[in-house]
């Protein structure tokens, strides 16, 4: 695992980090953290802040010359806390470069101190292989006027249908497909 020490390198691997991720985005047909505005000014900004040091982790793994894998993570308090990572898509990616980063990453916090390993938001399979538990996250919405009511009701509508969807093995597969290839299609052709 290589660990960028100079701002340039931070820099760089943050580059290929943002540019492996949004690829991803694209293969799976959701939207593009880094294409809102000062979303990848903010995590290049935390990143280079000197005083940021000790909290923010920025690694790579290397394979000859192509950065296989890439993080981004924060150390605070005992935990580290997984919060962006990528691995390239072309040759080496068969040979599943995320999950030997993600061993180096674990060995790392570690030797940091951290007694937990927090994977954040998001329910990818690999991180239940690795947890021995998980925080359900929950939405809270309140009603207090009408106008928050006619706010309110379609987004509180859209977040059951997606529960339900996730929910369900089968439905979720089918969306999941069709996200993607709808994502596809919309980055072959952005005009269309």
């Amino acid at each position: 695992m290589a660990m960028p020490a100079t701002g340039t390198e931070v820099q760089e691997t943050l580059t290929t980090l943002m540019a492996q991720k949004t690829r991803a985005f694209a293969r799976m047909g959701v939207r593009n953290l880094f294409g809102r505005p000062g979303y990848a000014d903010f995590f290049r900004g935390i990143a280079a802040d000197p005083a940021n040091r000790d909290l923010v982790h920025i690694s790579r793994l290397d394979v000859g010359e192509t950065a296989a894998a890439a993080n981004l993570g924060l150390v605070h308090a005992r935990r580290y806390y997984h919060i962006l990572a990528s691995y390239d898509d072309g040759p080496t990616s068969k040979y599943g470069p995320g999950a030997a980063h993600l061993h180096d990453l674990m060995a790392y916090a570690i030797g940091r101190g951290c007694n937990v390993y927090d994977f954040t938001i998001g329910d990818e399979e690999y991180k239940r292989n690795w947890s021995d538990g998980y925080v359900e996250l929950k939405d809270h919405r309140a009603i207090l006027t009408p106008i928050g009511a006619a706010a309110t009701l379609p987004a509180a509508f859209v977040s059951a249908v997606k529960r339900v969807v996730k929910h369900s093995p089968r439905v979720w597969s089918w969306t999941v497909r069709a996200r993607a290839f709808l994502g596809r299609f919309r980055h072959e052709n952005p005009a269309g």
